[in-house]
């Protein structure tokens, strides 16, 4: 994880300096979370393992999937709540506000890339590692689902540490991690939290894209009506998945050590 994390920094350092680099900058963007996916999947391939032994795909009902929309709608929506009466107390850093302003001045094209990298392949690499991969592990190691939940949203939330540095960033990042975690933890099955982590990155890059966020300063500019629904969505959720018992899926947890593995 570390180390595709590393190479994709390297790669945009080694174009940092190159002119018209914004689509650079996105492709390299793109690939750096791809290669994230390297060092874990090469560990399984020399542990004669398959990908789909080890990811969780438990059985879930349309009504689930529909209810993990419904509910990730909700939380969406409180989080803009959030954002409007905390912000007039924790103003937006410059390196973030910069950072928003310029992230769709590449084209097109570059933007695509943008998009594509935050809302398909960031929620499939992420969820696969975090939620996958490591809280499966934990709960094997400790045989208990907390330490499973929190470990992994710690190191998601140091993951995304451009953000750590803005408080009201730093809560959403821990909050989102235990939400995807808790869901995990409920269905038993990896594409949710897939399926919410990419509804969420879409409603954030949606906002900066049609600039909303500059049209709401109030609760008042936000709307009564967005308040209530998304507090209704967001309880209805609640209520479902807390009825749910958490989905032990031994199948997935014991990946075999080096010397386990035949030759």
């Amino acid at each position: 994880m570390f180390l595709g994390l590393f190479v994709g920094l390297s790669l945009q350092n080694m174009i940092s300096g190159m002119e018209n680099t914004a689509l650079l900058d996105r492709l390299i963007m793109f690939l750096g979370e791809v290669a994230i996916l390297v060092p874990p999947l090469f560990i399984l391939s020399q542990r004669k393992v398959a990908l789909l032994d080890v990811l969780p795909l438990q059985k879930v009902s349309p009504v689930t999937v529909g209810m993990s929309v419904l509910f990730i709608s909700g939380v969406i929506g409180l989080v803009s709540v959030f954002e409007v009466l905390i912000l007039p107390y924790f103003p937006i850093p410059d390196f973030l506000q910069q950072m928003d302003e310029t992230l769709f001045d590449g084209g097109v094209l570059a933007n695509v890339i943008l998009i594509s990298a935050a809302v398909l392949v960031a929620p499939i690499v992420e969820e696969f590692l975090f939620r996958g991969l490591l809280q499966q592990s934990l709960f094997y190691h400790f045989g208990s689902v907390i330490p499973a939940m929190v470990i992994p949203t710690i190191i998601f939330a140091l993951f995304h540490v451009g953000y750590l540095f803005y408080f009201p960033a730093m809560v959403e990042l821990i909050a989102l991690g235990l939400l995807l975690a808790w869901i995990m933890a409920k269905t038993g099955n990896i594409l949710i939290p897939v399926l919410t982590h990419a509804l969420f990155n879409f409603s954030a890059f949606s906002g900066l894209f049609l600039g909303l966020d500059e049209e709401t300063a109030s609760l008042a500019d936000l709307g009564w009506t967005w308040i209530i629904v998304s507090s209704i969505l967001f309880i209805v959720g609640w209520i479902y998945f807390k009825s749910m018992k958490t989905v032990v899926c031994d199948e997935v947890y014991l990946i075999p050590l080096p010397h386990d593995v035949e030759q």
